[in-house]
């Protein structure tokens, strides 16, 4: 990428050096063009590569300061020569000998344009690397063995706030202006990884801390051995990565991990833990160092398989989970959340295990109260529908319903506080009679009965008939008040019947209403023939 043009002017009254030059070889595609002039004012010191001097000897540093881009060469007879003074040589790129030996001239000739190319390369070489280094927001610098550092880039210099003149040929303790008995007796690690790099000739990545100016900056850096053609050791060079932000930012979420109420886990993309809170570790009995970088499957114990964690007691995936924890069952909701970097990649998933024990305690109390009758102690309508219905399509269902009779005249004879305890003890006695079935109170003077599994037309008839005569014996009236019976529905329906709970309510409604048409304390079981029959009155 670097011109491989390269003007050549002869500053001579003679075109002699001019034949000698022009039937010089050239190397490659180099492009050489040679130009000649007798006056030193006619030269554009812009196109001007190398300037051949043959117009006598004028001081060399006024040829230097005409002429600063390109390589000078004076031709000088012999005594010119010894009159040349050192500084004078310094600013010379050669000196050619009068009179000319054509070959000696143009061997020379080739190996200016070599050192012209050479020039430029190390040039372009150089604006390459510092482009390069320039670039990178992080810190890149080159050191000796002897720790002086020989290049360094912008960010550089402008993380520990000093010119490129400070630093540059400067060690460690002047560039971070830290004492050498200050460092010593620190934490810091910087020559310390230098000299590892060192003694193993190798590459190496460290977690280092400076001081700044800016206070402590933690740097990730990255070292290697720097090697010259022989292949002998001459110094380092580093590249570090400012990650303070990065630590402080690791810390935040560190705290609140570790400050959260719930039990937190991180996995990878490859399900690898990275992260546990110390809930998590209270919670699920183990260890944070015992599990990052490993896979934490949690499943239940099966075969010979045994369960992970040990202390697990049931395990619904993605739902919530139970423990064993300090004598007493813990109830985990389990939440995931997938985690995406800044290019929508999945890198990972956020496990959160919330405590629901306590919620789940209050829901199962609110759904005690919600499911029984504060009055009797049976279970209420709500109750029925939330959790009976599906039994419909098991091994069959019964029911037994219940009404009592002439209850209303009861509550407006005595009051609603004495037909409270007649409730409470029909409660109790349905209780005792049926301890195997499902006792619910419909509301008001209404009862049900709910027989699970396969029974017969006579056993439900024998039963309905037990709680009558009990209810009766219980029950016998007075001189004020009249015997209190009941009157019962009985519907059924096989295991193979698909036949809906609400249906079967209308069916026993309709057997126990034939029951109070046709006199009351009995029982009717429901057929068919029934659904013929008028509505019944209210």
């Amino acid at each position: 990428m670097f011109s491989r043009k390269v003007n050549v002017v002869i500053a001579s009254a003679s075109a002699q050096l001019s034949a000698i030059l022009t039937a010089a070889p050239t190397t490659g595609d180099l492009q050489v063009s040679i130009s000649s002039t007798d006056r030193l004012t006619q030269i554009d010191p812009r196109a001007c590569d190398l300037l051949i001097h043959d117009l006598g000897q004028p001081a060399a540093e006024t040829l230097s300061r005409l002429f600063p881009q390109a390589l000078l060469v004076l031709c000088l007879e012999g005594t010119e020569l010894d009159q040349l003074t050192e500084p004078a040589r310094q600013t010379l790129a050669d000196i050619w000998p009068k009179p000319f030996e054509p070959e000696l001239i143009r061997f020379r000739f080739r190996k200016l344009l070599n050192q012209l190319i050479l020039s430029r390369k190390y040039a372009l070489g150089k604006n390459y690397l510092d482009t390069m280094i320039n670039s990178v927001p992080d810190l890149i610098w080159f050191k000796r063995l002897d720790g002086i550092h020989v290049k360094v880039n912008d960010a550089f210099c402008a993380t520990v706030h000093k010119d490129r003149q400070d630093v540059e040929g400067h060690d460690h303790y002047h560039i971070w202006s830290i004492p050498k008995e200050v460092y010593e007796n620190s934490d810091y690690v910087c020559l310390d990884t230098d000299s590892v790099v060192i003694a193993s000739r190798q590459p190496g990545v460290f977690d280092e801390t400076v001081a700044g100016q800016q206070g402590l900056r933690q740097l990730k850096t990255y070292k290697s051995p720097l090697f010259d053609e022989r292949g002998e050791l001459i110094g380092t060079v580093g590249v570090a990565q400012d990650v303070t932000e990065f630590r402080n930012t690791d810390a935040k979420l560190e705290l609140i991990l570790r400050t959260m109420p719930f039990a937190v886990m991180v996995t990878d993309a490859d399900e690898q833990v990275i992260s546990v809170n110390p809930k998590f570790e209270e919670y699920f009995h183990v260890v944070q160092e015992e599990l990052v970088g490993r896979p934490f499957p949690i499943r239940e114990a099966f075969a010979t398989t045994a369960a992970n964690p040990p202390n697990l007691l049931y395990y619904e995936p993605d739902r919530e989970l139970g423990l064993s924890h300090n004598r007493s069952e813990l109830i985990l909701e389990i939440h995931t959340e997938p985690i995406y970097d800044f290019f929508a990649n999945f890198v990972g998933t956020l496990h959160i295990f919330r405590d629901v024990t306590t919620e789940r305690g209050f829901q199962a109390q609110l759904k005690k109260i919600a499911y029984t009758d504060q009055l009797t102690g049976l279970c209420t309508r709500r109750f029925l529908y939330e959790n009976i219905d599906s039994a419909t399509t098991t091994d069959g269902i019964s029911l037994l319903y219940i009404d009592l009779d002439n209850f209303k005249l009861i509550n407006d004879t005595f009051g609603h506080h004495f037909g409270d305890k007649i409730l409470k003890k029909i409660g109790k006695l349905l209780q005792t009679l049926c301890p195997d079935d499902i006792c619910v109170r419909m509301g008001g003077d209404e009862f049900l009965i709910v027989i699970l599994g396969p029974t017969t037309i006579g056993r439900l008839i024998a039963k309905a008939n037990s709680i009558i005569e009990t209810i009766k014996e219980h029950f016998p009236g007075s001189a004020t008040l009249q015997p209190l019976s009941v009157s019962i529905g009985i519907a059924t329906v096989s295991g193979d019947s698909k036949v809906q709970l609400e249906d079967l309510l209308r069916k026993s409604d309709i057997a126990l209403y034939r029951a109070k048409n046709c006199g009351k304390q009995q029982c009717v079981v429901y057929t068919l023939d029934l659904e013929d029959e008028p509505a019944k009155n209210p």
